[in-house]
């Protein structure tokens, strides 16, 4: 039992480092309001096109993600502080102003919370996301605080997140390099006290047909 323990913690390490490398490998081309755009080779090697939004208070992150030639837009909820066991399955609501709140499930692996949506169900999400002034992100699981996230620039950011996915689809494989993560405080976590049991650490929940970011 102690071996598969450690053979579980040495693959969370691995995972996480690759992730690291991969973020670190990443390129801010564009920023307007709260939001960045960036591009670059993810920790398989292929091409990323993603938007992302960083509170300098304790340096949590929220980021969208396409990898050119994937079926799924992913999502990505960070913070410094947390410590998720690797696999942990949570559930993440977002709300984008009024509308409706979305229910997702995700999947934990240390610092990180991500998951997916599909091609049409985007194509709602980023109406929504374009008209709205903040958006919030609930972990319902543990006792991490609501998150707030301003959507300044939203409609900017997801021209330029489309205009990324465009030309990179165009090209094929093409990377660029740079900017990384961050460190804060807070010992709040998005799970609770129970131990996971072991789903695999890996991609996000819910995949299914190509998600091409909308443009207008």
């Amino acid at each position: 039992m102690r071996s598969a323990l450690r053979i579980g913690l040495a693959m969370a390490l691995v995972a996480g480092v690759a992730r690291a490398r991969a973020d670190a490998a990443l390129t801010v081309y564009y920023h307007t309001g709260g939001w960045d755009a960036f591009s670059g080779p993810d920790e398989n090697g292929k091409s990323v096109c993603g938007i992302g939004t960083t509170n300098p208070a304790d340096q949590r992150s929220f980021s969208i993600r396409f990898a050119i030639g994937s079926d799924v837009v992913s999502f990505r909820a960070r913070k410094p502080t947390w410590n998720i066991p690797a696999g942990t399955p949570l559930s993440v609501v977002m709300q984008i102003g009024l509308d409706t709140p979305w229910n997702m499930q995700g999947v934990g692996n240390g610092q990180i919370v991500e998951w997916a949506m599909d091609r049409n169900t985007m194509q709602t999400f980023d109406a929504q996301f374009r008209r709205a002034a903040s958006m919030s992100l609930t972990f319902p699981s543990g006792n991490e605080p609501p998150w707030t996230v301003t959507l300044a620039g939203s409609t900017a950011i997801s021209n330029a997140f489309g205009r990324c996915v465009t030309d990179l689809a165009k090209r094929g494989p093409v990377a660029t390099p740079e900017p990384a993560a961050p460190s804060g405080q807070a010992a709040t976590q998005p799970f609770g006290e129970a131990p996971a049991q072991q789903p695999p650490p890996g991609s996000p929940s819910q995949p299914s047909a190509p998600a091409a970011p909308p443009q207008r």
